[in-house]
């Protein structure tokens, strides 16, 4: 416990460093260039929109069967008109918490504490925020995300560039399959196909683990080569049963198994990591970075499952991503069902990880969406995301449609 401890407090200020590093580093050149824009300026106005939206098909999880999609959206508006957008994707099964619960607690907490700050730099807000409310991380997200939309307008760079700087301009992009069968499999993949997608996460934890093992064989002896396939069972497994599946496709060519046991078990993760070549990603089990350091501390998985609004933010998934660089642990970008503004500070992000994993990543939520408020959807081309070439997190919002798909909000002025 006490070695836990102190990994966790060199994380915490490698954390403070590295963000507050990257953000004085841009300011400096701002300043030096003769930019008015030297710091960022008091948020005076905060709008908070609860959405929802039907999901085109409906997506069989191991929790049940989804339809619709619900998110919370924020709009920052600081002293000199400049606008920042933001996501929460809160989903009780995976956060602990519902959009209503976000939203109160950007009422009544965190955008109060935003709100008072003379300028709210994103890392400081970030680390404020913990002090003044545990958990809602994806609340806290949503904040993050809107002050780094400012910033970057401010300073006229996307936001990769306030995280270090992106390496690539694009990503592969997988689609998801609902757990089902090997036939129902097939006529999506052929269709998605054809689209140019070739990365596909099989939905897993209801059906019989002989078939799900014959689901995977059936649908290498059609592809072979030419798909990328990944199962995930949402912790629908048991230890037993996730060594059954892992033994019967030994043989296969699956990139990864996410998630198959409850996410508190880790000395089982462990054990499965250990005795088998396929790779364990962690999902659920992984929330903020003292997660992480845990999970790696007893090797639980090879893979991280980085989620941006589930995680805090970028600033947080980007320490989660720190950490799994340490311990040679690859990344793999997943999304929440989310709209595109959650989707594009992902992005963001992702472009700036060297480790990720080799296969498609989750950029396609948008495309899911019977409706989305932002134009992420025409970054996807052809089974690829591709950076947005503009200040700020890059994506324009429609806020009349954000107005009209409302079923709640509230707004806030200083």
């Amino acid at each position: 416990m006490r070695f836990q401890v102190v990994t966790i407090s060199i994380f915490t200020v490698v954390r403070e460093i590295f963000t507050n590093f990257f953000l004085l580093h841009f300011l400096v050149i701002a300043m030096l260039n003769g930019s008015d824009v030297g710091a960022m300026a008091r948020v005076v106005a905060a709008e908070v929109f609860e959405i929802e939206a039907a999901l085109v098909t409906p997506y069989k999880m191991t929790e049940g069967t989804l339809v619709s999609t619900s998110a919370v959206m924020l709009k920052l508006t600081d002293a000199d008109g400049v606008v920042g957008w933001g996501e929460a994707n809160p989903y009780d099964a995976f956060t602990g918490g519902t959009a209503s619960d976000a939203v109160r607690a950007l009422k009544d907490t965190l955008l109060p504490a935003v709100m008072a700050s003379s300028a709210p730099t994103p890392g400081g807000i970030d680390a404020e925020l913990d002090g003044r409310l545990a958990g809602h991380l994806s609340a806290k997200g949503a904040v993050t995300m809107a002050l780094l939309d400012i910033l970057g307008k401010r300073l006229s760079v996307p936001v990769a560039t306030l995280l270090g700087g992106a390496l690539r301009k694009s990503l592969p992009v997988l689609w998801p399959l609902s757990n089902g069968t090997a036939e129902e499999d097939i006529r999506v993949i052929d269709e998605r196909m054809a689209q140019g997608f070739s990365s596909f996460m099989l939905k897993m934890g209801t059906s019989p683990i002989r078939s799900e093992i014959e689901r995977v064989a059936t649908l290498e002896a059609r592809y072979g080569s030419g798909v990328t396939l990944i199962a995930d069972a949402n912790e629908g497994w048991n230890r037993k049963e996730a060594r059954e599946f892992l033994e019967g496709v030994s043989g296969s060519h699956l990139a990864f198994l996410e998630q198959p046991l409850d996410k508190a078990d880790l000395e089982g993760a462990a054990l499965l990591a250990k005795t088998n070549g396929i790779p364990i990603s962690a999902d659920e089990a992984l929330a903020g970075y003292s997660h992480a350091a845990a999970i790696a501390r007893v090797s639980a998985a090879s893979v991280f499952s980085v989620k941006s609004s589930k995680n805090g933010g970028p600033l947080r998934a980007q320490r989660i991503a720190a950490v799994a660089e340490a311990f040679g642990i690859r990344c793999y970008m997943n999304s929440m069902i989310e709209f595109g503004v959650t989707q594009v500070a992902s992005l963001q992000h992702a472009v700036t990880i060297g480790n990720l994993v080799d296969a498609g990543h989750a950029f396609m939520s948008t495309l899911r969406l019977a409706e989305d408020p932002t134009d992420f959807s025409s970054f996807v081309r052809k089974g690829v995301v591709h950076l947005p070439q503009r200040a700020g997190l890059g994506v324009e919002v429609d806020e009349s449609h954000v107005r009209h798909m409302a079923v709640s909000g509230f707004h806030l002025r200083v």
